[in-house]
């Protein structure tokens, strides 16, 4: 299982590694030339600018990974090989996990170190990242192309349209989600609810992929 698992990573890194390589460089290096040229307004701003880009690519692999392996009828082809289906679909989770720490660790520790500060803010906004990415590669794996653009990205947006909506203009209620956030405990529990979160995405996922017939895979 690990080794057919490694082998699909390496699969798809010599048939995508290229574009996404390309577009994790050229957004370090707009990140580089903001940050050199002193064109963002503060550092607080950058810092979300740099999130911001994160998010953004968090959502790219699935293009990559899913929709054109759906278009080009390649699951299709693959699942008549004897390949664990499991291990195909764990690998497009295993590969988008590995290019969103890397942009995420490069890019935040490069140039903007505050969002480490304290290192458990980082990890949370790495599984954030992490959580929206395996929701839009879930939905691009369980929907076709109509409904995957928004599937995933709803999901992802709708609690925090609740979290939003439950904070508003309530002084005392923002007072103590603030203080829960600063707690020793706040940021670990949020850093293990969002591990928890990815990790069930991640198995539902793969679960439905397993079990779907081979139509299901394909546009």
């Amino acid at each position: 299982m690990n080794r057919m698992l490694l082998t699909l990573v390496v699969k798809d890194i010599r048939l995508h590694g290229r574009p996404l390589a390309l577009v994790c460089a050229a957004l370090i290096g707009a990140c580089a030339a903001l940050k050199h040229f002193g064109l963002h307004r503060s550092e607080s701003i950058f810092a979300s600018f740099v999130f911001n880009v994160n998010m953004l690519t968090a959502v790219f692999p699935s293009e990559w990974l899913i929709a054109r392996e759906r278009a080009t009828r390649t699951f299709a082809w693959l699942r008549t090989l004897p390949v664990d289906e499991r291990a195909l679909a764990g690998s497009k989770f295993l590969l988008a996990a590995a290019v969103s720490t890397a942009l995420w660790t490069a890019t935040s520790g490069l140039f903007a170190p505050a969002l480490w500060s304290p290192w458990s803010t980082g990890l949370v906004l790495q599984l954030t990242l992490l959580v929206l990415g395996a929701l839009c590669l879930g939905a691009r794996l369980r929907f076709n192309w109509q409904y995957a653009h928004f599937a995933g990205l709803l999901v992802f947006i709708a609690p925090v349209l609740l979290f939003m909506t439950f904070a508003g203009e309530d002084t005392a209620r923002r007072a103590a989600l603030a203080a829960l956030w600063h707690a020793p405990y706040g940021r670990p529990l949020a850093a293990a609810g969002l591990l928890l979160l990815y990790l069930a995405t991640v198995g539902v996922a793969v679960r439905w992929f397993a079990r779907a017939d081979t139509w299901q895979t394909v546009d």
